[in-house]
């Protein structure tokens, strides 16, 4: 004979929710992963930022000269610095450029014409190098030129040694042309010495800015207690059998002899395991049990 039974029970069960690389959105947030810790549901988001940051480097030029020049003055560490930014750009999905400027500089000394050229020049010969270097596209680089003008001396004479700093402060804010300029300063022979290998070296650059962004990773706790829900257990199957007296041989039914034999298996349905309860045995009589 077989029977089927079904028994309630309360079973305390942890409501787990995971979700990773969901696509939820909230405004400037963008959802990650949703877990369970504990009693708590954590969420992560990313946050993005709209105030750029700037990243800024600097290349050197020789004299009258375009070409980027890598073992030039310290343009081997600045190029250095540039390669770990881009490494680090394409590891980081949290970094965003939004926008590149070169700009191109040429020293005071020499025609405005000329030095006009030569700081157009550096600016493009730059943002070529470092499009083909970092695979940027041209459209994303804006290039700028600038000459010094001799009024950017002004600090760097201020604090040096020369005897005659008061004159030459004079002579590079005056309003005479540059090339008037020039031609003065380099009747002051030892100031022109020192400004020829000091300051005007210096001012023979391109300048790289990267402004971009970095988003936020943040994680929110909220308290949500895990809560108890019954879980059904089922006993699958329950056979009775029955044993005859072996001194009687009797197959009537005595209830005293009777063996009552119980294959249960107990479905959890929380974890999903299966566990096999074995064979019980009742109902025999001490007496004339075997």
């Amino acid at each position: 004979m077989k029977r089927f039974r079904t028994i309630t029970m309360l079973s305390l069960v942890a409501v787990l929710c995971f979700a990773t690389g969901a696509n939820a959105q909230s405004g400037n947030k963008k959802m990650l992963a949703e877990w369970r810790d504990g009693d708590y549901i954590v969420r992560r988001y990313v946050v993005t930022e709209n105030a750029p940051q700037n990243a800024n480097y600097e290349i050197h030029y020789a004299i009258n000269s375009a070409n980027t020049v890598v073992g030039f003055e310290d343009n081997s560490e600045e190029l250095a610095r540039l390669d770990k930014f881009f490494s680090d750009l394409r590891r980081d999905t949290t970094m965003h450029i939004s926008k590149i400027e070169i700009t191109g500089y040429a020293s005071p000394d020499g025609t405005t014409k000329f030095n006009s050229e030569l700081a157009r020049k550096r600016a493009q010969e730059l943002s070529s190098m470092l499009a083909k270097r970092y695979g940027l596209s041209g459209n994303n680089i804006a290039i700028s030129s600038h000459v010094e003008p001799w009024s950017a001396t002004t600090d760097a004479i201020k604090t040096s040694n020369l005897d005659n700093r008061g004159d030459l402060v004079r002579i590079v804010n005056s309003n005479e042309p540059p090339m008037t300029i020039d031609n003065r300063l380099k009747h002051e022979n030892t100031a022109w010495r020192w400004m020829k290998n000091d300051v005007l070296p210096d001012m023979r650059r391109a300048t790289v800015t990267i402004a971009y962004t970095k988003d936020k990773v943040v994680d929110n706790r909220e308290y949500k207690p895990v809560k108890s829900t019954p879980t059904e257990v089922v006993v699958v199957e329950e056979v009775i059998t029955e044993k005859p007296d072996k001194r009687h041989h009797d197959h009537n039914k005595d209830k005293r002899h009777q063996k009552h034999k119980r294959n249960v298996v107990v479905l959890n349905e929380w974890d999903g395991v299966i566990i096999d309860m074995g064979a019980a045995t009742e109902g025999c009589c001490p007496t004339s049990c075997e």
